[in-house]
């Protein structure tokens, strides 16, 4: 095992990059990761059958860095996939997902790692992030916080079973996320071409971990931003709000159903289940939502009277929303 200056032995961690079409910035991802104050063992990057140069990008890189890592899908096979596969090959026990278009702050790793290690309790340690809008606009737009940050909140959060946000960058371990089933694959098929997995598929994974809450095991998040987070408008989740939101329902279903001893619904059974009234809030919901994300795009454009217009039809189809999103977001003037 490495050793990290003289705070003794080093946790050992895979950093797993899922990559598609991601040729102008997964450079600067690498770089980032190659340059923290406690280095990786590997990094591994699933590249998802990009048709651009990112896979030629990263193979360059292996050749000079010992400690990157390329396997690539012989298709695209979407997000879901991507990241079980580096689930299944990552090397190490602890383990971190990151984005190939963002960007880590160098102490990103040691300081989750500390946290990872100090507390046999933990099943991930998360962060705050400081998020763009997209690669392009440059300047720090707001800081984004999510996640319990501490071992109280944690546990009201089991208690009240709410939904387990976390960063995308969460330090976790590989043993227990393979314990649960990992990345849910294949969960309804249609016509349409939906990968109903690839939405919310780390929210589905850190609810079926705390799960273990029963025997005093969380998350937690370390209230600090360590890396920076693009979110360009045309991202899965932005494309399709209603169908993230739909996931998200079945999610909060499903782990409910677990905590109470009851099988849980296939995907196809939880939509034939909902009533006409819960389809119409289902609907008031999702156009709120929808309004949030083109406010947050208004703003990174500088449109500041569209975003006003958009958060007002916000603020008229879900006041919830705008106090959820108050508390978990900021923004930069």
């Amino acid at each position: 095992m490495t050793r990290n200056s003289s705070r003794g032995p080093a946790l050992d961690v895979s950093v797993i990059v899922c990559c598609y079409n991601a040729e102008r910035t997964i450079g600067d991802t690498l770089d980032s990761l190659a340059r923290q104050t406690h280095p990786a063992r590997e990094i591994l990057v699933i590249d998802d059958g990009s048709s651009d140069r990112s896979a030629e990008i990263v193979a360059e890189r292996a050749q000079r860095d010992g400690l990157i890592r390329l396997v690539c899908n012989t298709s695209n096979r979407g997000t879901a996939y991507s990241r079980q596969r580096g689930l299944n090959e990552a090397s190490c026990d602890a383990v971190l997902f990151f984005d190939a278009d963002d960007v880590a702050a160098p102490s990103l790793l040691e300081k989750q790692a500390e946290r990872l290690t100090a507390d046999q309790s933990l099943l991930g340690v998360g962060c705050y992030a400081t998020y763009f809008a997209s690669e392009t606009q440059g300047g720090e737009l707001g800081l984004q916080r999510i996640g319990a940050t501490s071992r109280e909140a944690a546990q009201r959060q089991y208690r009240g079973n709410k939904l387990v946000f976390m960063a995308p960058v969460t330090m976790f371990w590989r043993r227990d996320a393979l314990a649960v089933g990992g990345y849910r694959q294949s969960l309804l098929l249609n016509d349409q071409g939906i990968r109903y997995e690839d939405y919310a598929e780390d929210l589905d994974l850190w609810c079926r971990m705390a799960d273990l809450g029963a025997h005093g095991r969380h998350f937690i998040t370390i209230p600090e931003p360590l890396f920076f987070y693009r979110k360009p408008a045309g991202s899965l989740s932005t494309r399709n709000v209603a169908v993230m939101q739909l996931k998200m329902r079945w999610i909060k279903d499903c782990m409910i159903r677990r905590r109470n001893g009851l099988a849980e619904r296939g995907l196809a059974d939880f939509l034939a289940s909902r009533t006409r009234r819960e389809r119409w809030a289902d609907w008031r919901s999702d156009l709120a939502a929808g309004f949030y994300k083109r406010a947050g795009f208004a703003f990174a454009s500088r449109r500041y009277a569209r975003m006003g217009v958009f958060l007002s039809l916000v603020a008229i189809t879900s006041p919830k929303l705008i106090l959820q999103k108050l508390k978990t977001q900021s923004v930069q003037p």
